[in-house]
């Protein structure tokens, strides 16, 4: 079984856009040697190969002039770094010093962003690959030239692949959010079970799943929304748009949860079958995502399409008959949830059946609502000011304090290689840069997963060479190994390093005989180079995350501070949803990934202690909670006819911003502040269900109209008290860490 899921992801991979970038990287590397090898100068396609590496980090998915942006930053500084390295080399006393001050200054280069990171990785691999001395026979400056070249080749490489496949780029983007989502929604349905006995694993999963989620939404929505803004007329791009737009929907239905879990053990306890009917349409919708995920290539066909409809029909019918079965104890509060749980499930059918139209037969014709302007403010911009850069010279900075650690690490690494003649000593330094990150428990990953992979990979390649005699094979398995290893490195590290082992022995096994020796060096550097990250990371000025974790909790409780501010703006002025709106939620989920990541980077460090974890993890579930709840009432207030905003909602709305607020401040406030007010806010919630649950007896009112104005006041209920209770939670549980 376990084989069979290894090669079901493995043939997954092949369809992925890390795969197709994989190939681009393999063949951008590979021509340049062809090339200079059939006119006898293979030192210049050598030059142009490495460029090729070290420009090809920062080519991640975005915009495209994000993406020439930070290419053309990689290149500059891998022939900036290439030439310092390259003269000082031979003059240990001037090389030192410039290798801590490069090391150091492309490290904080990080500051400013993921790109800016992978660019930073460019510089700091420039300088290890230098101290090869490839450039021995050619010149400093000759080698540093070439491989600008080989840089600029990528750049032009890689926009031509854009040009030509930019349209199945977005569609495998488009096509791994669709499977994100469908198994966003599968998790989110078993949580709904009354018999959950995995509840809290569950939760972890969602955690780790929504955080996944949000990286891919960052990344499609920079991509479609820039050539929106490039192509406004072109049907394909507002048709990805329209899309992905109802994808966010359909996640953000998913989250809101009509009532929590607790109640609903209580409401559902003898209506179990219930609950199985909408987990089942909802397991039936995750299914037909799937199919969608898959574009053109996988049509519906109609048993399919029935079971879609017949549990909608189904699920619905099962609801008519317990009215009518209920309907003499004049309606009770599970009906109303139920209905309530529905409601959201055919809104979510209803955006499914959209995106199907859309792929099927859109011709163009769809207005699309969101304004150029306003869909600008959706875009994540670094901030690339100078203040950023001078702010993080500090030691509070987790990116100053891993620059500084980074450089006492290899500069350490240098001196041993130089003391006990190494005879690849930049492989140590290399192992370093790739390893070490700024926190200890991405390093200890890191530090295993290197591991696992170089011994694996260079058990592999032991095997091979034994069994296999052949330069041909050798250097088929170099190139395969090659594109497998560039493919896998954000998705699965230890495999990645498994195939670099792989791709480097087998490179070296056609430019020199004893190969046996090659995987021994390449093994012994490999694990001196992982101890000295590993130590490192510990020893020297190490950031845990559970020190700094309150940042990620501040943020999420601020976002969702923000987005229950619109929720509550667009409840007393409703009119056209304003993109303010869309703009919080957006940065409510993305927070709220953000903590999720820090948690379970917490999770991993032997220094977080059992009471300081639970506490932690309740912090990050109340969080989620509310951010549920609040995307609940606003889809709610937002998709349906509501009455005016009472006096009452705003008192209850006041209540948990002001618990928010002194949660982001850490101050106590008095418990009788609001109490006056929610008291009499509850009595008139209360009052009114119970006035509506009188009317709806009278045959002479129209009971559609009246459950409507019920399923409204369940509604606010429901959510306003579960939403003061978790912010009361928040407010006290951070109020005992100050």
């Amino acid at each position: 079984m376990n084989l069979y899921r290894q090669l079901q992801s493995f043939f997954k991979l092949l369809k992925t856009a890390e795969f197709s970038r994989g190939i681009r990287f393999a063949v951008a590397a590979i021509i340049p040697l062809l090339v200079t090898a059939q006119m006898g100068e293979i030192r210049l396609g050598i030059a142009m190969a490495v460029g090729v590496l070290l420009t090809s980090p920062s080519d991640v998915p975005g915009s495209l002039r994000r993406r020439v942006i930070g290419i053309s930053f990689s290149i500059a500084i891998a022939v900036l770094a290439t030439v310092i390295t390259g003269f000082s080399l031979a003059y240990p006393l001037f090389f030192v010093p410039l290798l801590i001050l490069q090391i150091f200054h492309y490290s904080m280069i990080s500051v400013f962003g993921f790109r800016a990171s992978l660019i930073s990785f460019s510089g700091l691999l420039a300088v290890v690959l230098s101290m090869a001395q490839v450039a021995a026979e050619g010149g400093v400056l000759l080698h540093a030239l070439w491989i600008g070249v080989g840089g600029l080749w990528y750049l032009l490489f890689t926009l031509l692949f854009h040009y030509l496949l930019r349209r199945r780029e977005t569609d495998q983007l488009l096509g791994e959010i669709f499977e994100l989502t469908a198994q966003y929604l599968e998790i989110r349905s078993r949580l709904m079970g009354l018999k959950c006995d995995n509840r809290e694993e569950l939760e972890k999963e969602v955690f780790t799943l929504q955080t996944t989620i949000n990286e891919k939404h960052e990344i499609l929505r920079e991509m479609v929304i820039t050539r929106r803004k490039n192509f406004g007329r072109s049907g394909m791009v507002r048709k990805r748009l329209l899309i992905f737009m109802e994808l966010v929907d359909i996640l953000e239905l998913g989250m809101a949860n009509p009532v929590n879990s607790s109640k609903m053990s209580k409401l559902f306890v003898s209506q179990v079958d219930k609950i199985k009917l909408i987990q089942d349409w909802n397991e039936i919708m995750a299914a037909h995502l799937r199919i969608l995920a898959q574009g053109s290539r996988r049509k519906f066909n109609k048993t399919e399409e029935e079971r879609l409809k017949a549990k909608r029909q189904e699920t619905w019918k099962t609801y008519r008959e317990l009215e009518v079965s209920e309907d003499a104890s004049g309606g009770n509060e599970m009906l109303l949830v139920f209905r309530n749980f529905l409601v959201f499930k055919e809104k979510q059918y209803q955006k499914l059946l959209s995106i199907k139209r859309l792929m099927k037969e859109w011709k163009g014709n769809e207005k699309l609502k969101l304004k150029r302007k306003d869909a600008a403010k959706f875009l994540t911009t670094p901030d690339y000011n100078f203040k950023t850069l001078q702010d993080n010279l500090d030691l509070k900075s987790p990116i100053f304090r891993h620059s500084v650690r980074l450089t006492v690490v290899m500069v350490l690494g240098y001196f041993l290689g130089e003391l006990f003649a190494v005879q690849n000593a930049y492989w140590i330094l290399l192992t370093i840069v790739v390893i070490m990150r700024p926190g200890y428990a991405l390093t200890r990953d890191r530090f295993k997963q290197r591991l696992y992979g170089t011994l694996i990979g260079g058990a592999v390649a032991v095997s091979l060479v034994f069994l296999i005699r052949s330069q041909v094979v050798y250097g088929t398995l170099a190139v395969i190994s090659l594109v497998l290893a560039h493919s896998m490195i954000q998705r699965n590290y230890k495999t990645a390093a498994a195939f670099i082992t792989l791709n480097v022995i087998f490179v070296y096994s056609l430019l020199q005989p004893n190969v046996l020796q090659v995987i021994e060096y390449r093994v012994l550097d490999t694990i001196v180079g992982a101890g000295l990250a590993f130590v490192g990371a510990k020893f020297l000025w190490p950031t845990w995350e559970h020190s700094i974790i309150q940042n990620f909790i501040k943020g999420s409780i601020k976002a969702n501070l923000e987005f229950i501010k619109e929720v509550e703006a667009y409840y007393n002025h409703k009119s056209t949803l304003p993109a303010s709106y869309k703009l919080a939620r957006k940065n409510a989920f993305l927070a709220m990934g953000d903590l999720n990541a820090a948690f379970q980077r917490m999770a991993q460090e032997s220094k977080t202690d059992k009471i300081t974890m639970e506490e932690t993890f309740r912090i990050v579930s109340l969080n989620q909670e509310f951010l549920s709840a609040v995307v609940s009432l606003g889809t709610f207030i937002r998709s349906q006819a509501t009455t005016k905003a009472s006096a009452h909602f705003a008192n209850y709305i006041s209540a948990i911003k002001t618990n928010l607020q002194a949660s982001l401040e850490n101050h106590k406030i008095p418990t009788e502040e609001n109490s006056e007010e929610i008291k009499r806010a509850a009595v008139f919630y209360d009052n009114l269900y119970q006035e509506l649950l009188y009317v709806e007896k009278d045959e002479v009112h129209e009971k559609e109209e009246v459950r409507e104005k019920l399923q409204e006041v369940q509604i606010l209920m429901d959510r306003l008290k579960w939403l003061l209770e978790i912010s009361e939670s928040l407010r006290k549980i951070l109020a005992k860490k100050v």
